[in-house]
């Protein structure tokens, strides 16, 4: 068996980012990971946005790490040399409504110290976006977009370079109590069984991460949390597709996520997308039909798109806390008092992907 400080369920980019930290002051950590890579599942099959914290509770997880965690990827993208841009963001309000509710979130904003923000007027933002349907604006600077593949890369070299493990197809089997600290048994995909002896795990499994706390011997009543997988697809936009000139286009925060907005990657392609679909199994296939649904959605705010504009591209399914109309949860960052040396992180989703790094210095504070 062998013997390491510390190791990490979970390859996605919270899971590196907490193997780094931990990486960073012992002297050995494996990552296990089931999928044939880093970041396969959670953290690839987002939009790659970098956020502001805009919309959160102010004494959330989510607004404090997403904000810390902004400022440490836009450092750590800069220091390595890992495709990003700072894009900027605008928020559109189309109706009275929507624009009394953009107001209320622009205050939040400045509350919560998500970075300069600005109202722009329905004809200030058409002048950035003559496409554009808008009452009023609200323009996020600090926003951008990551290359997550690059991202994922970057944190497993530094791993390595630390003589940290990263290993995949590996899925964890069984975890259990030893004298001093935790048996995990493993199995790959060849079926061969393996195990490793820690005092410290974190478990980021992602969608499995409730699997892996019952594995762990995490009794019911510590563990009252229900993960609601939740399917967003994206479409990509044809060349025929109405043009603009910002890359991160939101309307309004609806049905569980943020609403279908435009999206323009680190190459320049641009999709809409997600929707929001509760689901019961894990399907990634996008379904075509949905173009109509989409069109609709992203023609309150650019009038001229329409279904043959958009092609299915992929999709990405959220472990998220709360059902259908369920309001706000919380990250869940647990460190029970019956598993000394064991952190759980469930309902990581957005904005997961800009709060990693801080969410790992975290945790590894929290380890001890």
């Amino acid at each position: 068996m062998d013997e390491v400080e510390a190791i990490v369920v979970g390859a996605g980019v919270v899971g590196l980012a907490c193997a780094y930290e931990l990486s960073r002051r012992l002297d050995s950590v494996a990552v296990i990971e089931r999928e044939i890579g880093p970041a396969r599942e959670i953290s690839s099959r987002n939009s790659g946005v970098i956020h502001a914290g805009i919309y959160y509770p102010k004494d959330s997880l989510k607004t404090r790490l997403c904000i810390e965690g902004k400022k440490r990827l836009y450092d750590w993208c800069e220091a390595r040399d890992i495709p990003h841009r700072r894009t900027g963001k605008i928020i559109v309000a189309t109706s009275s409504e929507d624009e009394r509710r953009l107001r209320e979130i622009a205050r939040h904003a400045n509350d919560v110290g998500a970075g300069e923000l600005r109202l722009l007027s329905g004809r200030e933002a058409t002048e950035q976006e003559p496409e554009l349907r808008c009452a009023l604006a609200l323009h996020s600077p600090t926003s951008g977009v990551v290359d997550v593949h690059e991202l994922a890369a970057s944190l497993v070299r530094e791993i390595r370079e630390a003589d940290g493990a990263v290993v995949y197809q590996t899925a964890v089997h069984t975890i259990r109590r030893s004298k001093t600290g935790w048996i995990v048994r493993t199995e790959d995909t060849m079926g061969r069984q393996a195990e490793l002896h820690a005092p410290r795990i974190v478990n980021s499994a992602g969608l499995s991460a409730l699997s892996v706390a019952e594995k762990s011997g995490l009794p019911a009543e510590e563990r009252p949390w229900r993960l609601y997988p939740c399917k967003g697809s994206y479409f990509s936009l044809g060349p025929g597709a109405p043009p603009t000139r910002n890359s991160l286009i939101y309307p309004l925060p609806q049905g569980g996520g943020l609403g279908v907005h435009i999206t323009a990657d680190i190459s320049g392609a641009r999709r809409a997308g997600p929707d929001a679909e509760y689901v019961d199994r894990l399907d990634y296939n996008v379904d075509e039909s949905r173009a109509e649904r989409f069109a609709r959605a992203v023609a309150r705010y650019l009038p001229a798109i329409r279904p043959e504009h958009l092609t299915p591209d992929y999709s990405g399914i959220r472990p998220k806390l709360v059902g259908p109309g369920g309001g706000f949860a919380d990250f869940v960052i647990a460190s029970p008092s019956s598993q000394p040396g064991i952190v759980h992180l469930i309902g990581i989703e957005s904005p997961g992907l800009t709060a990693a790094l801080a969410i790992g210095a975290h945790v590894s504070k929290l380890m001890g």
